[in-house]
């Protein structure tokens, strides 16, 4: 009984001090609402290259266009990804046994009329790391394990990057309702 006031009592907290969800339906001031998953399905993301950049494509992809397959392309999502190796462990013999990876994404988004209109940009690079082993003369396994790191790092940079876009989008649909 009492989780459920709690629960109820921090939700009602969380409405008096602005909060809104990042997904809830946007209210105009004649009173219709709009639904920011559209905003978000219209959304298409740019060629990136390298592998790391079309793990990342390919997730946000399907992070954007899933809530309304379909929807006419609006906006233009560029994401630039850059990326490190660091050695973190030796052994004795100096054979690599860890090897951390750093990656770092830009984005901006735009409009695709023309001139293409900027919307958002990152401000502040987002930074991503995840590392794996290098097992003894375990070949296979060693490229599986880095494969999965690749596959960790570009869900981490994407769902990052969805959220700000998403949130962009809000403010923006925010605003021009207001107006």
């Amino acid at each position: 009984m009492w989780s459920r006031r709690a629960a109820l009592g921090g939700l009602l907290g969380l409405a008096g001090c602005g909060f809104r969800p990042l997904y809830a339906p946007v209210s105009a001031a004649d009173g219709s609402e709009t639904d920011i998953r559209s905003e978000l399905a219209a959304v298409r993301v740019g060629a990136t290259y390298e592998r790391q950049g079309q793990l990342l494509r390919r997730s946000l992809q399907r992070k954007l266009e899933e809530s309304a397959p379909g929807t006419p392309a609006r906006y233009m999502l560029q994401v630039a990804v850059s990326g490190g190796a660091e050695i973190l462990g030796y052994r004795r013999d100096g054979a690599i046994t860890r090897v951390r990876y750093v990656v770092t994404g830009n984005w901006t988004l735009q409009t695709l009329s023309v001139p293409p209109q900027p919307i958002a940009a990152s401000a502040i690079p987002y930074r991503t790391l995840d590392s794996f082993n290098i097992p003894d003369l375990q070949f296979f396994a060693a490229d599986s394990a880095r494969d999965a790191m690749e596959a960790r790092v570009a869900e981490d940079l994407s769902e990052e990057i969805f959220r700000r876009v998403a949130a962009e989008l809000r403010r923006r649909k925010e605003a021009s309702s207001a107006a």
